[in-house]
């Protein structure tokens, strides 16, 4: 019985020397960041946020964003770039608010911030990664109120890639759900629960080259 264990022992240990010699955890990798510290976006297309449990969305034709980028070498995947500040709008409606469902116009707040990219993996110039931290109110011409979180409350996580060429941040999916609504809010349009989608692309100037072995 001793040997069997001691062999089984010895078996577990040579698996996770193994396994730490041949693969790295993604947050583990070494990245290198250059190009600008100061950062500045703005939009492509349009940021559309989606309820996919009642298909309702909110339409920003403009959308700004602003935060620093962490130069250098041996950086790890996390907290590649940081956005501390980051708008959305559609100058033509009312206040500026975006487009909502049903002819509503929505303010949309983001919170949490900042917002923290981080790189996940990297192939042909392109850096596969999360943006994380992500929070946002929205109130509308209907007055109802909500509250836009990742799951339980916490801060929700958007997918996203960065293209070197191009200096374009693409985000997409997510966990994000919505958090709290009040009693001015359509049902057929948002309830506590529903899954949230944001998508669009912001073009980062100065445009960074992010690169990982």
């Amino acid at each position: 019985m001793r040997k069997l264990t001691r062999n089984v022992l010895t078996a577990g240990a040579a698996t996770v020397v193994a396994l730490g010699v041949t693969s790295t955890p993604a947050w583990a990798a070494t990245w290198t960041v250059s190009g600008g510290t100061s950062i500045s976006g703005a939009n492509t297309t349009s940021l559309i946020a989606k309820d996919t449990a009642t298909g309702a969305t909110v339409n920003c034709s403009k959308s700004t964003a602003s935060g620093t980028a962490v130069n250098g070498t041996g950086l790890s995947g996390t907290g590649l770039a940081s956005l501390n500040s980051v708008a959305f709008s559609t100058p033509t409606n009312p206040n500026g608010w975006c487009s909502g469902p049903a002819g509503i116009v929505v303010q949309v707040t983001a919170t949490g911030l900042p917002w923290k990219f981080n790189g996940t993996s990297y192939s042909a110039g392109v850096t596969t990664g999360t943006l994380t931290g992500v929070k946002a109110t929205i109130h509308g011409s209907d007055e109802c109120d909500a509250t836009i979180t990742g799951p339980s409350g916490g801060p929700g996580t958007i997918s996203g890639t960065y293209t070197n060429s191009t200096g374009v941040l693409s985000v997409s999916g997510g966990n994000l759900r919505v958090a709290t609504v009040d009693a001015d809010c359509d049902p057929t349009l948002i309830n506590a629960g529903d899954p949230i989608t944001l998508s669009g692309k912001y073009k980062i100037s100065p445009i960074l080259t992010v690169t990982s072995p």
